[in-house]
């Protein structure tokens, strides 16, 4: 969050990024009636002036009957100080305001030189250039060099050869005058210009740059980056206002080496990519995005229709001569695509650099949010993923393997699924292993931006106002559905065992959120081995049963339905091999909204009114009776058949309070029957008609009318 003190060093240095980086914009981009030829090369180079740039060139020769303009020794320069302001400090005597700070200050330059420059057809009309061919000698050179005082300084020293553009037109922009409160709004002229250009190819064959970058404290400089970078067939097709049919890079490189603070050591970084390709890029619709002169629209366009890259491959030293490498065989994306939102970005980043005081923080997280919320992908993959970890903490080197990551339908109202497929780590250290075949969450609706919005409000007005009020706040920013998948999970630990899943998932969703008004787990497969269990009575319980693994599946489903507020509660399964199968379900009416709106205030009285409808309960034996009683009745040493008696006693004893004795005669029959033969228990409570629970609860005081009321049944067998 933005504070009432003076910016710090890391967001000094990202605005110092920003700004060299706009200087570097300006010698790539291509100032006034009609005309051509040396005329219009003339006004080019007047126009380039007017926006900052120092231009030197040497012969300008132009054959008319060709229309060729050949110039030598072409050399274009940006150069300046970016300063931000001072803040104010306390002085030696401890008094507040005294002298402000020296300004921070980026002296930058940006130059850009060319043995020779051949521009067919070149024409000039009001601020418009077009030309047949742009194109640049071999032995062009790209300098980059940028210097904060008392930080530290970069350059970068780049060589250029086959660069061309054929068809190529553009707009000489015209930038408003230096403003220290526009200082980032006032090149938006000459972002549209730079994008908004038409060719019908631009290309640079080769480009390979050197790059270093030192550090300074206590007057003294200290190397933190080294390396190059290399970049082979850059080119872009089919550009009209923006509107780019495809741009591709053949291959990209770079090898790095980067200072570690803590050791001082100079650690390897190498990276490498093969053919990377974008389709059907719509550069204005981006632009559109941040002006904000273009208004809020909701219309949804394309901004990359597809994008592919193969071959990628990284390793980074952890220490010197020890590195982490990772490849990626494929990644592709298709269909991004970009809606309008109102924002202030721009005059946010204005304030920013102004200095005039820190910028609001609902200002920020409301620029984010817009920001965020116009964007969305409609599917994006990485497949064939490799990532090599050297024998660090293990005698022998880790690699895990990922067939595929996934995320599909991603935009501001949710996301459709992210997905994991096939992750293997057969040798992870100390012996441990895992091992998936799929894993998904998905069928994500984020809550709607307006509440949201206003409930940021609410928050940065009153902090405490989240303390006061959970459920308000849960309820403006919880998603309105959620879901998750696991199939063939492997997990194996030394010395805890190896725990399985066969295959888990869960739903989960509300039209009254905070709170669910749907639910829907199920899992399977689910092994896990007795000894893993941290609790000594339940591993000596599980293994007098003749378990050396627990191996269980459940599900649950529960529902509301708004139109007829019903609420049910279809099936509650709980099944473990060996042991058996419990089962519930149960439904209830006219169970009111106000229940899950406000649950602490309005819950116990809408409860009330709710109806009970039905329920029923089933435990199918699998073992567990048998070998529970054997279990139980050797541990407190009586006979079996004895233990069984007691039970059957004790079951007749805990329905006596209720004082009906017909019900009671029929538990204790079931009971009977069933521990002398366990197959299956089965428990319903089906009345005639829906039984308000004003109405059980109330019949507490006479209890023997329950069993009538609900018509409760026992059975076995």
């Amino acid at each position: 969050m933005p504070s009432s003190s003076s910016p710090s060093k890391p967001a000094k240095a990202r605005a110092r990024l920003l700004s060299l980086s706009t200087a570097l914009v300006l010698i790539t981009g291509s100032a006034f009636a009609e005309d051509s030829g040396l005329a219009a090369f003339n006004a080019y180079v007047e126009g380039l002036k007017k926006l900052g740039l120092e231009v030197e060139n040497g012969a300008i020769n132009y054959d008319e009957g060709s229309d060729t303009l050949t110039v030598t020794d072409s050399k274009l320069k940006f150069a300046g100080t970016i300063t931000e302001p001072g803040s104010q400090t306390t002085d030696s005597t401890g008094t507040d305001g005294a002298t402000p700070d020296e300004p921070d200050s980026l002296d930058y330059s940006i130059s850009m030189a060319s043995g020779t420059v051949t521009i067919t057809g070149l024409s000039h009309d009001k601020n418009t250039f077009s030309a047949g061919s742009w194109t640049y000698s071999d032995d062009t050179q790209l300098i980059v060099t940028g210097e904060a005082k008392g930080e530290g300084r970069l350059k970068i020293d780049g060589r250029l050869s086959g660069i061309s553009a054929t068809n190529y037109s553009f707009v000489m922009p015209e930038i408003p005058a230096e403003d220290p409160d526009n200082q980032v709004s006032r090149w938006l002229p000459f972002l549209k210009a730079t994008f908004l250009t038409s060719y019908d190819e631009v290309r640079v064959d080769n480009t390979g740059l050197t790059i270093e970058a030192h550090a300074s404290e206590d007057g003294k400089d200290m190397l933190v980056l080294s390396g190059t970078m290399q970049m082979d067939g850059y080119r872009m097709v089919d550009a009209v206002d923006g509107q780019i049919g495809e741009y591709s890079i053949d291959r990209l490189s770079q090898d790095l080496r980067t200072i570690d603070p803590a050791s001082g050591d100079m650690l390897a970084q190498t990276t490498s990519q093969g053919k990377t390709v974008y389709r059907d890029m719509n550069a204005a619709a981006f632009i559109d995005l941040i002006d904000p002169a273009v208004p809020e629209s909701g219309e949804e366009l394309t901004l990359i229709g597809s994008a592919s890259a193969v071959d990628y491959k990284s390793t980074q030293e952890v220490t010197p001569g020890i590195a982490i490498q990772a490849d990626i065989e494929k990644a592709t994306v298709d269909s991004v695509t970009i809606v309008k939102r109102d924002n202030n970005l721009l005059k946010m980043f204005d304030g920013i650099l102004s200095g005039k005081g820190p910028v609001a923080p609902e200002e920020v997280i409301t620029n984010v949010f817009q920001l965020y919320r116009s964007f969305a992908v409609a599917d994006a993959r990485v497949s064939g993923i490799t990532v090599t970890v050297p024998p660090i903490a293990s005698p022998k080197e880790t690699v895990i393997s990922i067939k595929e990551l996934a995320m599909t339908d991603f935009s501001s109202d949710g996301i459709g699924e992210m997905m994991l497929v096939g992750l293997d780590a057969p040798d992870l250290p100390e012996g441990a292993s895992v091992k998936l075949d799929w894993a998904a969450i998905g069928d994500i609706e984020f809550a709607e931006y307006a509440p949201m919005r206003s409930m940021i409000d609410s928050l940065i007005a009153d902090p405490s106002y989240g303390e006061d009020n959970p459920l308000d706040v849960a309820r403006a920013f919880m998603p309105r559905s959620f879901g998750y998948e696991v199939q063939g999970l492997d997990v194996n630990v030394p010395n805890e065992g190896r725990v399985q899943i066969g295959q888990t998932e869960m739903k989960v969703s509300t039209t009254v959120p905070p709170i669910p008004t749907s639910f829907y787990t199920r899992s399977s497969g689910i092994r896990i081995p007795v000894e893993a269990i941290d609790d000594a009575e339940a591993i000596a319980m599980l293994q007098a049963l003749g378990l050396d693994e627990v191996v269980w599946s459940d599900e649950t489903r529960l529902y509301w339905d708004e139109a007829t507020l019903e609420l049910r509660l279809e099936r509650l399964m709980l099944e473990v091999e060996g042991l058996g199968m419990a089962e519930a379900s149960a439904r209830f009416a006219n169970v009111p909204k106000e229940l899950f709106e406000d649950p602490e205030g309005q819950g116990q009285m809408a409860a009330i009114v709710a109806q009970f409808v039905d329920a029923s309960f089933v435990f199918r034996d699998g073992g567990l009776t048998s070998k529970g009683l054997k279990h139980i009745a050797d541990t407190q040493g009586v006979p079996e058949d004895v233990f069984r008696e007691v039970l059957i006693g004790q079951a007749a004893e805990a329905t006596a309070p209720i004082q009906n004795e017909a019900f009671t005669n029929m538990v204790q029959d079931a009971v009977s029957k069933f521990l002398n033969d366990p197959k299956e228990l089965k428990i319903t409570l089906a009345p005639a008609n829906p039984v308000p629970l004003a109405q059980i609860l109330g019949s507490m005081a006479a209890p023997q009318t329950l069993p009538d009321l609900l018509n409760v049944k026992v059975e076995a067998n």
